[in-house]
C-alpha cells in the first residue's frame, strides 16, 4: 500500500506593522559628547549630544526643517545646550525650539522639532520611544544594577552590528534553549527557567560549557534592553565574572542595529588606565568566538517565522511572544494578566 505523501510545511512570517514602545539603549555613556552624533533610528535620523551647560545627553530630530539640513552632520557643533545647524546655523535647544538665527529679526513660530527623552543608568545612555507619542512610564524606568556601580570594573565597550531582520528574532534568544549547545557551546543544562512579570523578562540559565560551570542571569526591560550577569567557575577552580548587554533599536521594519555591550573585572596593572582598559576588553570580545557574536551569524540569515515547529525539549518561545508583543499593540490594550510573575522552568 502506497503511504501518503507529507505536505512540507509552510513557513508564515507576518511582520509587525508598528515599532515597539519601550527605552532603548543607544550607547555608553562616554560615547556621547559636546560633538553631534548621527543616528539612524526608527525610519528617520535623530542627533545626540552632550550639553556644555548642564552635561546631560539630548537627543532631537536631525532635520532641520529650514532647508533640511542634517544637524549631526559636517560642520555642526554645539552651542551651550543647543546644537547649531551647519547650513544656515539656526540654533535648536534641547526642547526642540529654535532658539536663534543670527540673520532674522523674527524666529517663526512653528521653528519646532521633536525632542526625545532621555535617560543615563547604568554608565549607558537610553532613548524612550512610543509610536503612540506617550510619555515614558514611570514605572518602566531602568533601574541601577548594583553590579555594575561596583568598583573595580571596566568601562562598557559597545560593539554595533546592522541586522536585516525584525528585532523579534533576538528576543527569542530568551527562551530558545536548545540554542546554547551548537551556538553557544554550552551542551549539558543543569538549570533553565524564564520569569515573565509585567515590562521585565528573565532568564535564569546554570551549565557546563567549554570554559567551565556557568551561572548565567539575563534580564530584559521592555524591548531593547538586556543586562547579562554571568559567574564562570573554570576547571581549574579559579572563579571569574563578566557582564554583557544584548540590546537593539530598530533601525527600519525590517531591520535593526544589534549593541552588544561588555564589561569585566579590571585585571592587576591596569587600574586607571582607561584606554588600556578598553583595550583588553576588545581583546576579550575577539577571542569569544561562541559569544553573541555567534547569535549573530544566525541572526542576519534567518527568516522571521510566526508559527515555528515546536517540540518538549524547547523552551517558552510562545510565552515569551506573548510577553514581548505587549509593546507592539496601544498601551490600553496590554492584557492585565501580563502584569502577573509567571516562572516557565525548563530545566527537564
Amino acid at each position: 500500500m502506497a503511504t501518503a505523501a507529507v505536505e512540507p510545511y509552510v513557513i508564515q512570517s507576518t511582520l509587525p506593522t508598528r515599532y515597539p514602545r519601550g527605552w532603548f539603549c543607544i550607547g555608553a555613556d562616554y560615547e556621547f559628547t559636546t560633538t553631534p552624533r548621527k543616528l539612524d533610528y526608527f525610519g528617520t535620523s535623530l542627533v545626540a549630544y552632550r550639553g556644555e551647560n548642564s552635561g546631560a545627553v539630548h537627543l532631537l530630530d536631525a532635520y532641520c526643517p529650514h532647508m533640511g539640513a542634517n544637524l549631526a552632520g559636517e560642520g555642526s557643533l554645539v552651542n551651550g545646550d543647543s546644537v547649531i545647524c551647519p547650513f544656515h546655523a539656526w540654533s535648536w535647544g534641547p526642547d526642540g525650539v529654535c532658539n536663534d538665527i543670527p540673520y532674522a529679526k523674527k524666529i517663526p513660530e512653528k521653528a519646532r522639532i521633536r525632542s526625545w527623552p532621555v535617560m543615563e543608568e547604568n554608565q549607558l545612555v537610553y532613548m524612550w520611544y512610543d509610536p503612540d507619542g506617550g510619555e515614558p512610564i514611570e514605572e518602566q524606568r531602568i533601574p541601577p544594577n548594583p553590579q555594575v556601580q561596583e568598583d573595580g570594573w571596566t568601562p562598557w565597550v559597545i560593539r554595533r552590528f546592522d541586522v536585516q531582520n525584525n528585532a523579534r528574532e533576538l528576543i527569542d534568544n530568551m527562551a530558545d534553549k536548545a540554542h546554547f549547545g551548537p551556538v553557544h557551546g554550552t551542551g549539558n543544562i543543569t538549570h533553565f527557567s524564564n520569569i515573565c512579570e509585567g515590562h521585565m523578562y528573565t532568564q535564569l540559565m546554570q551549565g557546563n560549557s567549554e570554559l567551565g560551570t556557568i551561572d548565567s542571569k539575563a534580564q530584559y526591560f521592555g524591548p531593547g534592553y538586556m543586562i547579562h550577569e554571568m559567574h564562570i567557575t573554570l576547571p581549574d577552580g579559579v572563579e571569574t565574572k563578566m557582564m554583557s548587554l544584548v540590546m537593539n533599536v530598530p533601525t527600519g521594519m525590517e531591520s535593526f542595529e544589534f549593541l552588544a555591550g561588555f564589561k569585566y573585572p579590571i585585571p592587576p596593572g591596569l587600574e586607571g588606565n582607561i584606554l588600556a582598559q578598553i583595550d583588553f576588553v576588545n581583546s576579550k570580545i575577539d577571542e569569544g568566538e561562541r559569544g553573541v557574536q555567534a547569535d549573530l551569524m544566525i541572526w542576519k540569515d534567518k527568516v522571521a517565522i510566526d508559527n515555528p515547529i515546536l517540540c518538549d525539549g524547547d523552551g517558552p518561545v510562545t510565552r515569551l511572544r506573548q510577553w514581548y508583543a505587549q509593546f507592539l499593540v496601544p498601551l490600553d490594550q496590554v492584557p492585565e494578566s501580563l502584569k502577573e510573575r509567571k516562572v516557565y522552568d525548563k530545566s527537564n
